[in-house]
């Protein structure tokens, strides 16, 4: 019983980082360090101006007194404000590769104040008795700074072994000194425990940000994996439909804002219900994604989009492409799907194929994008009609261009095909009202 107490006791006073944590708490607690120094630092630069000032004045004012006292005051202050100093300037930049320089610059404050507190507390007791200067350092250094139990014992040892060499040096009355050493061992070892308190509650504190942290990241990757989950289509893999109406509706606007032309282009796979009559679903779905990888390889800008649009319907998003460039990419793809070359017997063309629609505009803010993708549906649809395993596009027409001026069409259009061999040529456009 008494052993596992004593244990507990050892391991609350000399608790410390895991040796993957250590890296991290340095740092965190150097960083908070610092920052705190830089605040005692200055304050006691204003203090030791103050009591300076005063000083002189009682060298000028009190001539019936020696000055040798209040002379070795100022100097004592003046050695210990010169670096109060130095240690502004060199911690002024707190993080990146000065992380090393500020442990250490960490280390010389704490050392130097309560080295410097302890001597000049000894050397103070020549003058009055009372060792408050060493109290206030020892508790400001327990209370306020995060340091390891090893640093710490070795911080309040610098201090009390500074108080008594001091005090032993200027000859303070065995009286005075004597109560002196039982009031500053009291406080040393009062100061210890405080700062394993303090330090215990940091490392708590290091530890449950970094437990936040933690569940924050793990929180925001399932939030990435849903996005993904919820923007991708599970069976080929490629971006759905929500996704692409999403990026559709962003290219819209900035290309409304730049003036410049965006294009879509629909594409179908002929015959593909016969397709999983034929061979079965699952043969059909292993169409599918071959189809989906042959269109991610034929479109070749980053930002460009393959998705699927439903069911065997695939749509590209070409942003930056007039219809020139939509029909280029649009060759490329038919080429890719008669390069897969998948059988399809109930087709007339005894291979996969797919038929496409283009789809050119100039966005307008005044208008929705739902009507560049009716367009390219409408395109597809005619080049369903006109025989399959061809590019069709639209273009728009004046009223006088209609054949039906009661009913007049917005759009005059126009197809091309390519023969099934992939290395075979584009036929002439033919021109179909």
């Amino acid at each position: 019983m008494k052993k596992t107490l004593m244990n507990k006791i050892w391991v609350s006073v000399f608790c410390g980082p895991t040796p993957a944590e250590a890296c991290s708490f340095r740092e965190a607690v150097t960083a908070d360090n610092i920052y705190r120094e830089r605040i005692l630092a200055g304050l006691i630069l204003c203090a030791s101006f103050v009591l300076m000032i005063v000083d002189c004045s009682v060298i000028f004012l009190r001539s019936d007194i020696s000055t040798s006292l209040p002379l070795q005051s100022i100097l004592f202050r003046a050695s210990f404000c010169a670096f109060l100093v130095a240690f502004l300037f060199g911690t002024r930049a707190a993080t990146g590769r000065f992380a090393s320089r500020q442990f250490l610059w960490d280390a010389a404050m704490v050392g130097v104040s309560l080295a410097w507190v302890g001597t000049f507390s000894g050397a103070l007791l020549v003058v009055r008795p009372g060792v408050e200067p060493y109290l206030i350092g020892v508790l400001i250094a327990g209370a306020f700074l995060f340091h390891d139990a090893l640093r710490s014992m070795v911080f309040l040892a610098v201090g009390f072994l500074c108080f008594i060499l001091s005090s032993l040096c200027f000859r303070v009355e065995f009286h005075i000194f004597l109560s002196s050493v039982v009031s500053v061992t009291l406080a040393t070892l009062f100061a210890f425990f405080l700062s394993r308190i303090v330090f215990r509650m940091r490392l708590q504190s290091f530890r449950d940000a970094c437990n936040i942290a933690g569940q924050r990241r793990a929180m925001q990757e399932s939030v990435l994996r849903l996005q993904k989950l919820s923007y991708h289509d599970p069976l080929t893999g490629i971006a759905n439909r929500r996704f692409l109406e999403m990026s559709l509706s962003r290219e819209w606007k900035l290309e409304a804002r730049s003036g410049q032309p965006l294009s879509v282009i629909m594409i179908d796979i002929d015959w593909f219900k016969l397709f999983n009559d034929t061979y079965g679903h699952i043969p059909g779905d292993d169409c599918l994604r071959q189809v989906a990888v042959a269109l991610e390889s034929a479109v070749r800008r980053p930002s460009d989009l393959v998705s699927r649009y439903g069911g065997e319907e695939f749509c590209v998003l070409l942003p930056l492409t007039d219809r020139e460039g939509a029909i280029f990419t649009a060759k490329r793809i038919l080429q890719a799907i008669h390069a897969l070359n998948i059988p399809h017997r109930s087709s007339p063309f005894a291979r996969v194929t797919v038929s496409l629609g283009i789809a050119s505009r100039l966005p307008d803010y005044c208008e929705h994008f739902d009507s560049l993708l009716h367009a390219a549906d409408t395109a597809l649809y005619h080049a369903k009609i006109s025989g399959k395993n061809r590019i069709s596009w639209c273009c728009p027409v004046a009223m006088e261009q209609s054949p039906d001026r009661e009913n007049p069409s917005l759009f005059l259009h126009k197809s091309i095909t390519l023969e099934c061999p992939a290395d075979s040529a584009m036929e002439s456009l033919a021109g179909t009202p």
